[in-house]
């Protein structure tokens, strides 16, 4: 299963944490926030997911509200994100 299976809720806890703080940095939204809750897959799939919601920074955008989609890599503990206005409703 998922790799602090044993530790303790401090442990969890601390994780979610990354994972939610790594996601929100490299979203590049402004008032970025997580959308839901963090989606966490086994092992053997290695990645945490979690969904960012924001807004676009750019002038161009206007201050548009976007979402951004984060994998969160348990091994390397990176975060990477792709667009994903078109996803859910907003």
């Amino acid at each position: 299963m998922y790799y602090v299976k044993a530790s303790s809720p401090e442990a969890w806890a601390k994780h979610l944490q990354e994972v939610t703080s790594s996601c929100i940095r490299v979203s590049g939204l402004r008032n970025a926030r997580s959308a839901g809750k963090i989606i966490i897959f086994g092992d053997d799939v290695g990645y945490d997911v979690l969904m960012i919601k924001g807004n676009y920074p750019q002038p161009h955008m206007k201050n548009r509200v976007g979402q951004m989609l984060c994998l969160f890599n348990r091994r390397t503990r990176k975060a990477n994100i792709s667009e994903a206005d078109g996803i859910l409703n907003k």
